[in-house]
């Protein structure tokens, strides 16, 4: 995948192997660099080797796609017990906040024996609006 730009130079896209431990040297061109591979010292240790880019661009598509389509069916196998398990937890917690209510609304009432209720109201005597 090779371009020419306005000055009439070819520019590659290149993947750059070279040994651990040192750097390109630094070409006349700034913000360039060769393909010599330097130590810190500045030595001469190696050329580094260029790759065709595109190999790696493919290479690493192949990959993702791969990657894609196992994280696919991963995911649609595992669906139905990950929507079991939060229907299940969905359920105990409506269980529980039931019970919680049911719970408050026991705190609430004041518990008193049915004899007393009857005592207060008086039989027989007719009541008016608002009491008892």
């Amino acid at each position: 995948m090779a371009s020419v730009d306005l000055s009439g130079m070819v520019r590659n896209l290149m993947w750059v192997a070279r040994p651990p431990e040192t750097h390109l040297s630094k070409s006349s061109t700034p913000g360039g660099s060769s393909a010599l591979a330097r130590d810190d010292d500045n030595a001469l240790v190696t050329h580094a080797v260029l790759f065709p880019a595109e190999d790696v661009i493919k290479v690493a598509a192949a990959v993702g796609i791969t990657v894609g389509i196992g994280v696919g069916i991963a995911a649609a196998k595992a669906t139905p017990h990950v929507k079991n398990r939060f229907n299940d937890l969905k359920s105990k917690l409506n269980r529980k906040s039931e019970d919680a209510v049911e719970a408050a609304a026991q705190e609430a009432r004041p518990e008193q024996p049915d004899s007393e209720l009857t005592a207060r109201v008086p039989t027989g005597l007719p009541t008016t609006a608002g009491t008892p």
